[in-house]
């Protein structure tokens, strides 16, 4: 309350008229709503007026907003100072300021404009010309959803007003601009009588009437647009500021998860790793990556978009040995970065346990208050290990648990960017435990560096200490190759009126190739107490349905039996025993997993997921008929039932698969380089529409081909009794998917290997 009582003070001591004029506080305690457009709960219009920064009227949803104050007497009405409660979200946008002595006539208004926080982050003052009324209307949006005031205050000027009228201006905003962007045409009116001009208050411009140039250097521009002034019509002006931008300094950044830390491990020379690569760039209005370009041994191919920012390769190594590659992104500036990795490639893996999280403290209000995000490596492989168990030790930091039993969870982040949730995990009652869970369906994000977060719901009295080993286990797995399919991933009411049904249907493709698919499902109900039907959804037994093309294929009985713990974890305090939906305190939450194998063939899925509808949560404020202290003892309490919904598909088979890829995967091979090729030969178009020729040099007169994609698989075999037979003939393969494939030209000396590009 102080700080702000000194800024209005400050503020008002700098508002100095001329002429011995004044501008002056109107005593907030003479303020009063006459109307509001919305107001959430008990955060009323009012609060702005009670000189206490921590309460503030809060709008209830939209965008536009719209108060009227009225201030207790007739004024000579100059000045309007905001304070927002936050210095992020729900701050004022646009406004629009009206001020008149009769609260159904406003008139022309007073400004018009945009809230200028440069000077400081939560507070500002809007001017303008002295009007006298009683009555102040101010028309706004909110830079994000709800608006949240905490302090209103209006200022008068001790010299009368002299009659005139302002002159407010609507001046549009100009957007971000780069140093070579043509001229740019002003554009602002006002309902007033006078005339329009404009002039730059600083910055890399020049402006001639309504036209604006840049200067070709970077920087800010502030362009002021004045209405003239007349005998009856104030003089008025008004800013806007847009940044000027130079292209030619913004580099690409750019990411892997390929690791020198550990070697890929194949279980064969046939086998394929997938290259994983971020690429982004600043000015994502102006500028974007091209391409990714991955050298191996001086070998070149382009790796394929998963999405905006995010690339693979599927790479056939074919030769054990260590290599050296460099990873290009090309921005479109004409830019680029790049980055080398030297990788071994070696057959075969070995059982190992390896740790990511170690003695992680999270503990409310420390460096990990709530949250751990790092990033750690892991082995790199395909087809060498059947297993892989994660190993959770939870402590007690210095002896110090959190009392209660806290919601957690364990995200590693895929390839495009998405958290992927592996392990759903609730915290004990202030003791540590140890846990285990296979974690194997998620062989393929588990794997190189990798980003880990984890999350644990503390409100303080103690916290965690964590410690997370994987352990891979040789083996040779059913399928050497994954990939992985977030389906749902959030929190939905359960019992809603209004919408008993809340989780989407997905359609999922389903990838070529695939041979099994497992659904993996976690859920965890939550809510309970007096304000909530029958203690759901944490003490609540439902079961659930799983529709796959609107068919049930699996019924979820979602409750666990938590005495004795699951996770053997004794000593706890509290309501341990009591069984739950979907989870117990001290356990990992264990997912179902539904074979949707059936469906493999198809080329998508689509997914419901059904709650049990005969439940009703009557507290719920959805309910019309909830009646606080009768049919529940408060219906807008809030603790009603919800359930915490993670899902992902998992697509298996002995194909290369790739993260986000449906169709077959694009790569290359690097063996080239390690068969003797003693003949060259070249091939046009690459890249092909599907029709391309090939020349040769010093090849024999009989020569064999061959074509194949990146996994190995033999597509076409040609022969040619000579050479000019071969060089003639025009080869078509627009009969098979769009990729990467490699054409083989054997003689009885030698042979001689090229990459094709298919479009």
């Amino acid at each position: 309350m102080k700080n702000f009582l000194l800024s209005i003070a400050i503020i008002a001591s700098t508002l100095i008229a001329t002429a011995q004029c004044d501008t002056i506080l109107i005593a907030a305690n003479n303020y009063s709503v006459l109307s509001i457009s919305s107001e959430n709960g008990n955060n009323t219009g009012e609060k702005m007026f009670d000189t206490d920064n921590n309460s503030r009227w809060r709008t209830k949803g939209g965008t536009n907003h719209e108060i009227v104050v009225d201030i207790g007497a007739l004024e000579d009405v100059t000045a309007m100072s905001y304070k927002t409660r936050w210095s992020g979200s729900g701050k004022l946008e646009n406004f629009e300021l009206f001020v008149t002595n009769i609260s159904t006539q406003w008139g022309l208004g007073e400004q018009f404009g945009v809230a200028d926080y440069s000077k400081n982050n939560t507070s500002d003052t809007i001017y303008f010309g002295a009007v006298k009324g009683r009555f102040i209307k101010l028309k706004c949006t909110s830079s994000a959803g709800d608006l949240q005031l905490s302090e209103l205050r209006f200022f008068k000027n001790t010299c009368p007003s002299a009659g005139k009228q302002n002159q407010p201006i609507r001046f549009t905003k100009v957007d971000k601009k780069e140093t070579n962007s043509t001229p740019i045409q002003l554009a602002a009116n006002t309902p007033g009588p006078g005339s329009i001009s404009y002039s730059i208050i600083s910055g890399p411009a020049t402006v001639n009437g309504t036209s604006l140039s840049l200067t070709k250097q970077a920087g800010k521009v502030v362009v002021r647009a004045t209405a003239s002034g007349t005998t009856s019509h104030y003089q008025n002006s008004t800013d806007i500021s847009f940044d000027v931008i130079d292209l030619a300094t913004y580099k690409p950044r750019i990411s892997t998860r390929l690791t020198e830390s550990f070697p890929i491990e194949l279980a064969d020379s046939n086998g394929v790793y997938m290259i994983y690569i971020n690429a982004d760039i600043d000015e994502k209005d102006f500028l974007s990556i091209d391409e990714i370009e991955v050298e191996i041994d001086g070998e070149i191919a382009t790796a394929k978009q998963i999405k905006a920012g995010s690339y693979y390769l599927a790479w056939a190594p074919k030769i054990f040995k260590s290599y050296q590659l460099t990873i290009t992104a090309k921005a479109s500036n004409g830019e680029t970065t790049s980055l080398s990795k030297n990788i071994d490639v070696i057959e075969g893996g070995t059982t190992k346990t390896v740790t990511s999280l170690d003695t992680v403290v999270i503990e409310f209000q420390t460096a990990n208050s709530r949250d751990y995000y790092g990033s750690h490596d892991l082995p790199q492989f395909a087809g060498t290990y059947d297993k892989i168990i994660a190993k959770l030790n939870v402590e007690c930091p210095n002896g110090n648990c959190d009392d209660w039993d806290r919601w957690a969870h364990f995200d590693i982040k895929a390839p495009d960017g998405e958290w992927i949730q592996i392990i759903r995990y609730m915290t004990p009652y202030n003791v540590g435990c140890k846990h285990e869970i296979d974690l194997t369906e998620y062989a393929s994000l588990l794997q190189g560096n990798v980003d880990f977060h984890v999350f644990i719901d503390t409100w303080g009295t103690g916290g965690w200490q964590l410690t997370l080993d994987f352990e891979y286990i040789k083996g040779s797995p059913k399928y050497n190759y994954s990939a992985l399919t977030k389906v749902w991933d959030g929190a939905f009411n359960f019992g809603n009126m209004s919408n008993l049904q809340p989780v989407p249907q997905k359609n999922i493709a389903v990838p070529r190739f695939t041979e099994e698919i497992a659904l993996i499902m976690s859920t965890s109900g939550h809510g309970w107490g007096p304000n909530n039907s029958n203690n759901a959804a944490e003490f609540y037994r439902a079961k659930h349905d799983l529709l796959v093309n609107g068919n049930k294929e699996y019924e979820q009985d979602l409750w666990n039996d938590c005495d004795p713990n699951p996770d053997n974890c004794l000593n706890q305090q509290g309501t341990w025993p009591y069984d739950r939906a979907g989870w117990c305190p001290g356990a990992i939450a264990p997912p179902d997993i539904v074979n949707l194998s059936a469906f493999k063939s198809a080329s998508s899925m689509a997914l419901d997921y059904k709650f049990q509808s005969n439940y009703r949560d009557f507290c719920h404020p959805n309910n019309p008929n909830c009646v606080s202290g009768s049919t529940c003892a408060d219906c807008n309490a809030g603790y009603n039932p919800h359930y915490n919904v993670d899902v992902h598909a998992v697509f298996f088979g002995n194909e290369p698969m790739a993260y986000g890829e449906t169709r077959r995967v694009i790569g290359f091979s690097t063996d080239v380089a390690e068969i003797k090729a003693d003949y060259n030969f070249s091939v046009f178009p690459n890249p092909t529409n599907g029709l391309f020729s090939v020349q040769v040099e010093n090849f024999g007169n009989a020569v064999s081909g061959a074509l194949y994609s990146v996994d190995g698989t033999q597509h076409k075999r040609y022969f040619f009794n000579t050479v000019e037979e071969l060089e003639t003939f025009e080869f078509n393969v627009s009969g098979l998917e769009s990729g990467v494939y490699f054409i083989e030209l054997t003689d009885s000396k030698s042979k001689g290997f090229k990459q094709i590009v298919l479009n």
